[in-house]
């Protein structure tokens, strides 16, 4: 630990995180929908308050006429109806199987502090929102593990600070940690680390195999789609991992079996749930919601002004860089009949899926993801995308510091000292532009799903409200976006300003409103 400043700068950080979180209002009475039992997490959250405070999860309760407290939780607890009229929690149950040892701190001290131990009194805020940074933080702490596997102390300590504060994992971390997105950051850290560990270690070891069977398992049962991360460890180390795994589990198959229930063991508790509340096991709880397979909105996903990833997130131009890279030199190697040597570690895992998962959200009938900071569906995405970056960066650095050709030595120097500030000067600008706009969007001054060209313009690098702002909003048209319709937004496009150029207007049904 003395000699690896990796850890020093990654405690430096976590204290920094620690600092923003701790300052934050987290109470329970003002401001609700910045209380972090708020919107989504309702969902995620509902199990625990539901099993062990109102005892009922067919949430009977929302309903009782009998109860003085009816209206109150018609505001705590958001039901799908089924067909056969049943109430069934919208969210799979990862998230509150990760919080509940905190909830059950939370509801043994909230009497004994002077609180109703109702499941959404301030000992249950302040435990939800201090899951979700402990859990995320963690992930940082076997992120970093997996990255010391294949870069220095210094390169990985760097990146950890980067990843965090110039992306909108910083928001996810501190503003909303109840959010889904820490718990599946963490998940995903894991995955990968297991991964490394099984196929890189000095023998397959079964302990690792299984953590990493948890780790996929954990990360369906957060959300489903997340299944699509099976694809890394099939992909690790080139196309040769396909090769290691069928060899390591077809010579084995009471061993295949066995992570096959280590990997089916948590959504078996879901699978139980919906049985017991639907009489299925397996069951769509997304009322009237679908994907539009024909109809991926991939420009609006990542360049639209209203949640465009790259656009809120630009350090992320390194990772698209890195892909290419990696798609480049997977051609070339079937050009020549063999498999190229991996230019990162994961390259060709991820120049598989993510395009994917690009793919994927944006077909979902709300590609934006309702209020949220610059595509948050890809944060618990980042420990895989980082090798790209990373990679990226390396190669660059190797670049700047190779030998300087002796016919052109002054003009190579400053050609080096220019893109080497020129790569610092983007890394730092992107920290300052995330830690803004994760101010911008804290205050509202940022739209949470309303972002418009004008808007967008109005507000860059401003720290009050522009007079006529509201004015600027275009908000979406959910019941028209379920339809397929309606799911245009405003997408950037370079000029000469540096700004953009609108992309299509966004379609406004009947029910639009300024």
């Amino acid at each position: 630990m003395r000699r690896d400043p990796s850890v020093w700068l990654l405690l430096g950080l976590q204290f920094l995180l620690c600092f923003e979180w701790v300052h934050l209002d987290r109470s329970a009475e003002p401001k609700p929908n910045l209380r972090p039992i708020y919107w989504d997490v309702l969902s995620y959250y509902a199990y625990l308050p539901a099993l062990f405070i109102e005892g009922d999860l067919q949430l009977a309760f929302v309903e009782d006429p009998n109860r003085a407290d009816v209206q109150l939780h018609r505001h705590r607890y958001w039901p799908e109806i089924t067909p056969d009229g049943h109430r069934v929690i919208k969210t799979t149950m990862g998230v509150a199987l990760m919080i509940s040892p905190f909830f059950g701190v939370a509801h043994f001290l909230a009497p004994v502090l002077g609180f109703e131990p109702d499941g959404f009194s301030r000992p249950y805020q302040a435990a939800v929102a201090l899951a979700g940074f402990v859990w995320g933080c963690l992930g940082l702490w076997v992120l970093r593990s997996w990255l010391r596997s294949f870069w220095g102390p210094w390169m990985v300590g760097l990146a950890l600070w980067v990843l965090v504060g110039a992306t909108n994992l910083w928001n996810y971390l501190v503003y909303e940690p109840a959010m889904s997105h820490s718990f599946s950051f963490f998940w995903m850290s894991v995955l990968l680390w297991c991964t490394h560990q099984t196929m890189n270690g000095t023998k397959p070891s079964k302990r690792y195999e299984a953590g990493l069977a948890l780790a996929l398992g954990m990360l369906v049962l957060i959300r489903p789609t997340l299944l699509i991360a099976g694809l890394l460890p099939l992909l690790y180390n080139g196309a040769s991992g396909l090769g290691w795994w069928w060899r390591r589990l077809t010579h084995n198959a009471g061993h295949l079996f066995l992570l096959l229930f280590v990997f089916l063991g948590p959504f078996l508790l879901q699978s139980l749930y919906w049985k017991y509340v639907t009489g299925h096991f397996l069951f769509y709880s997304y009322q009237g919601e679908r994907f539009f397979w024909g109809d991926p909105r991939i420009a609006e996903f990542l360049l639209s002004y209203r949640k465009g990833w790259l656009l809120y997130n630009p350090v992320m131009v390194l990772v698209i860089v890195g892909w290419c890279w990696a798609l480049a030199c997977m051609i070339q190697g079937w050009r020549k009949g063999t498999q190229a040597s991996e230019p990162f570690p994961l390259a060709f895992g991820l120049g598989v899926v993510l395009p994917l998962v690009i793919y994927v959200y944006a077909s979902w009938w709300s590609w934006w993801f309702g209020g949220s900071l610059g595509g948050r569906v890809l944060v618990e995405w980042y420990p895989a995308l980082v090798p790209a970056g990373l990679g990226v960066v390396h190669r660059l650095m190797g670049w700047i510091h190779r030998p300087l050709l002796s016919d052109y030595r002054a003009l190579d120097a400053l050609r080096r000292w220019a893109f080497g500030l020129a790569l610092l000067f983007f890394l730092g600008y992107t920290i300052a532009l995330q830690y803004h706009q994760s101010w911008q969007y804290r205050i509202a001054l940022l739209h949470w799903d309303a972002t418009s060209k004008d808007w967008y313009r109005a507000v860059w690098w401003q720290s009050s409200f522009p007079v006529g702002l509201d004015a600027m909003a275009v908000p979406p048209n959910g019941d028209l976006a379920r339809s397929g319709q309606g799911r245009r937004a405003e997408v950037w496009k370079p000029n000469c300003l540096g700004f953009g150029s609108a992309g299509p207007k966004e379609v406004r049904g009947p029910g639009y409103t300024e």
